[in-house]
């Protein structure tokens, strides 16, 4: 959970996130890291994870709702999915690692 904390403040002070499914699903491409919540649609779920194994995107699944991962980022509205453009690539693999 530390590793997640860390990323997602880097995320917001530099500004590098797209958040909410809309904008997710149009920045697969290009992203370093899509996180999901447990609230998404599986669905859309299944249409992310086939974007993200087709342009090699990792994939984290948050295990909490959208409303807890709306917290983590300071919003006081629900997130089901970010995308997000710059992280280091040993906070991900070490934040996949905890999965």
């Amino acid at each position: 959970m530390k590793n997640l904390e860390k990323i997602i403040k880097d995320a917001k002070s530099s500004n590098k996130f797209k958040e909410g499914l809309k904008e997710v699903r149009s920045n697969i491409k290009g992203s370093k890291l899509i996180i999901v919540s447990n609230s998404l649609l599986n669905s859309d779920k299944q249409f992310i994870e086939k974007s993200c194994k087709e342009w090699k995107v990792p994939l984290y699944y948050y295990g909490d709702n959208s409303i807890k991962l709306g917290r983590l980022f300071n919003k006081p509205y629900r997130i089901s999915s970010v995308a997000l453009k710059s992280v280091e690539d040993d906070d991900v693999t070490a934040l996949l690692a905890t999965q």
